[in-house]
């Protein structure tokens, strides 16, 4: 088993919004993830991510580009806070058995193959609540 590594929710909502994936239809992008393991030895947190563009339209938030995927994210061994340095997504295709193998401990493995649907369920209705959140908050402030 692995060590835990302690996590900076913000900083990982930040990252993940900001450095895996770049908009392609001019709106923001939102994430929701689920820590899946961390190892102090290795500096790694082990994530499956729900990245989403949303692009406001009138009232509503129409999706975007989007990924759901299991990410490596690496941390400065370095630094006392927890800041990340950089990340790793499997392949796509043939090479995604063979990454997953080579990037994530075995029970990460076990947890995501062949796919988390329970994980990735979890992860829109996250996100469906923090854009409702959001659409009421600014409704709010317009009133």
């Amino acid at each position: 088993m692995s060590q835990s590594v302690s996590v900076d929710h913000q900083e990982m909502e930040r990252y993940l919004s900001t450095e895996v994936m770049e908009p392609n239809f001019g709106g923001d992008v939102w994430t929701s993830y689920q820590i899946l393991d961390t190892n102090t030895t290795k500096h790694e947190v082990y994530v499956w991510a729900l990245i989403q563009e949303y692009v406001q339209e009138g009232d509503r938030f129409e999706q975007g580009s989007g990924m759901s995927v299991p990410l490596v994210l690496y941390l400065d061994d370095d630094d006392e806070s927890f800041t990340i340095q950089g990340h790793r997504l499997p392949r796509d295709g043939s090479s995604y058995p063979t990454d997953l193998w080579t990037m994530f401990p075995v029970h990460v493995q076990l947890a995501i193959s062949p796919h988390p649907d329970g994980i990735v369920t979890k992860l829109h209705e996250q996100m469906e609540v923090k854009i409702l959140l959001h659409q009421q908050a600014k409704h709010g402030k317009e009133d």
